[in-house]
């Protein structure tokens, strides 16, 4: 394929976002679900405990908020250095 024609796949921002999100988020899934599985609860006492509310949940959120940020940084990175911004 010559350069003018179409070029598939994913973005270099893309790829990037991925990969740090991973890298942060699979650390910070295993010792929320650590520190979720030893916090146990007393007995006789009110305790909330959740595995989606509190390991699931802020996992994700972390990872999308990562991706996001850091797909925007390449990107803008990667704009302004070709010179078309």
């Amino acid at each position: 394929m010559s350069d003018g024609e179409y070029n598939g796949g994913t973005t270099a921002g893309s790829k990037w976002g991925c990969a740090t999100a991973t890298i942060i988020a699979a650390p910070l899934f295993f010792c929320l679900m650590i520190a979720d599985a030893l916090g146990d609860c007393t007995p006789d006492t009110a305790c909330k405990k959740g595995f989606l509310l509190f390991v699931l949940a802020p996992t994700i959120i972390t990872a999308a908020a990562l991706f996001i940020t850091v797909r925007f940084i390449v990107n803008w990175l990667r704009r302004s250095s070709d010179g078309s911004e």
